[in-house]
């Protein structure tokens, strides 16, 4: 059994009234961050890691998942789309993994009935105007965006998820929303 992790909390700054309960994530094979919004508000955000063999890894980030989204009372998720990075050293076996791992997000929010949107980072990116020569450069940029605006410094998986979060809050239905659920009990 995976407990719920200690999430810290951050002082009130409302985006738009009347939000669903928001769970963004930055889903990664080893360390995925996440942030909570509820009305809007960001309530929690930090990280998990797991760095079992792929398929124990599966399966705990499918669990802590399921913990976050109950503990939050969630019913809507956003997370990142995968893309093939050209000058990424193990790109393929990269993209294979995070394939995984969306898959099993994907599923499970499916399963769940719970609405949920998957957002390119380039769209994400330029919604709250996060530019860089070079993918470090963004991250940097991406942390002193919630820096300014949340006054959280909290590593780069972390505040890409405040940022997905934040996108989908600030442009509902940019990006590919998903609302019907598939009925698996058949």
């Amino acid at each position: 059994m995976i407990s719920l992790l200690a999430c810290a909390r951050v002082d009130s700054v409302r985006l738009m009234p009347q939000m669903s309960n928001l769970l963004a994530l930055d889903q990664a094979s080893v360390t995925s961050g996440y942030a909570v919004f509820k009305d809007g508000v960001l309530v929690a955000y930090d990280k998990f890691t797991f760095d079992d063999e792929i398929g124990e890894r599966l399966v705990r980030i499918r669990k802590q998942i399921m913990c976050l989204i109950e503990a939050y009372d969630i019913n809507e998720v956003a997370f990142e789309d995968i893309q093939m990075q050209g000058n990424v050293t193990n790109n393929v076996q990269t993209f294979k993994v995070l394939s995984e791992v969306f898959g099993v997000v994907q599923e499970l929010v499916t399963e769940l009935g719970i609405k949920y949107t998957v957002v390119p980072s380039v769209t994400w990116k330029s919604t709250l105007g996060i530019k860089g020569r070079t993918r470090p450069e963004q991250k940097r940029n991406a942390q002193a965006y919630v820096l300014d605006k949340y006054g959280v410094k909290a590593i780069q998986d972390v505040c890409d998820a405040i940022c997905i979060g934040t996108h989908v809050i600030l442009r509902p239905g940019a990006g590919t929303v998903v609302t019907d659920g598939f009925d698996w009990s058949d």
